[in-house]
């Protein structure tokens, strides 16, 4: 699909009713038109409910629950990680550290999943299966980005109503090509309590959204946003899909952390393969 296709979509959706069912599907039904549903604005979430079969759920569970080794978030220590995002880089020193240790950071999260195949790698290899053109790591420069932070939200944490957005995520000045961006979250665990994804039935444009945040590190008050439109309990096992820059949300854990492997999924044009990075 092109820039322009794009653009057409994200008019048509936003002047039309949209349904309130999510898309739930398997890993072998999972198929393009599923993500063109997000893209186009036609489904608020896309759940594979046996992402991660038992056996590989059960020894992924016992590398990645219970550890305490993980760090804090550069942008907001209250948030844990096992690996480094992109967003947490704030200057060209950053960034360079960020791509020196790109594949160092995965290769440690795989050797964790060994010999299961880490989950940020299934999600790339059923993006090339399913999609057109393919998947492929997003590169700057030849350099490949890191995929695949594992992220701890620890009980009573609230990950406030927020919505992710290419110029936030991946500054113009890289120069790179992504036009859209989906993102994508396989669970490893949730607590009894808490924790569920909320998701609101709105597109802020970056003005309105800036607006919004105003002094506060990210997010928006929950308190002007009102209730979700949909609530969404993931399952150990699941990957689920959204458009981020829905606003959307994550309720307080209340009993222990969240854990999931989470990465963003870019489109750059319908000749080009998608881009996933962390």
């Amino acid at each position: 699909m092109s820039a322009s296709t794009i653009a057409v979509h994200e008019r048509h959706h936003r002047n039309r009713p949209r349904p309130d069912d999510l898309i739930s599907t398997t890993r072998t039904a999972f198929a393009a038109a599923d993500l063109q549903a997000l893209l186009d604005g036609d489904a608020p979430a896309v759940r594979i409910t046996d992402f991660l079969d038992p056996s590989t759920l059960a020894h992924v569970r016992t590398s990645f629950v219970g550890r305490t080794d993980h760090g804090p978030l550069a942008t907001d220590a209250r948030f844990r990680r096992i690996g480094h995002a992109f967003s947490e880089t704030t200057d060209a020193d950053d960034r360079e550290r960020y791509f020196a240790d790109a594949i160092a950071n995965l290769n440690a999260l795989r050797a964790r999943a060994a010999p299961h195949l880490y989950p940020a790698d299934a999600i790339r290899l059923l993006l090339d299966d399913v999609w057109p053109t393919g998947s492929t790591l997003l590169r700057h420069d030849g350099r490949p980005f890191f995929a695949g932070v594992a992220r701890y939200q620890q009980g009573g944490v609230d990950l406030e109503p927020h919505t992710d957005n290419i110029s936030r995520n991946l500054p113009p000045e890289l120069g790179l090509d992504v036009s859209r961006q989906l993102s994508v979250n396989v669970y490893l665990d949730v607590p009894d309590a808490g924790g569920e994804l909320e998701i609101w039935d709105e597109y802020p444009d970056e003005d309105d959204y800036r607006g919004r945040i105003g002094d506060r590190t990210y997010g928006v008050d929950r308190a002007t946003v009102g209730d979700p439109r949909w609530v969404v309990r993931p399952k150990p096992g699941e990957a689920i899909f959204i458009d981020p820059r829905r606003i959307h949300a994550v309720a307080p854990s209340q009993d222990r952390p969240r854990i999931t492997i989470g990465l963003f999924i870019g489109l750059v044009s319908a000749d080009s393969p998608l881009v996933v990075w962390s």
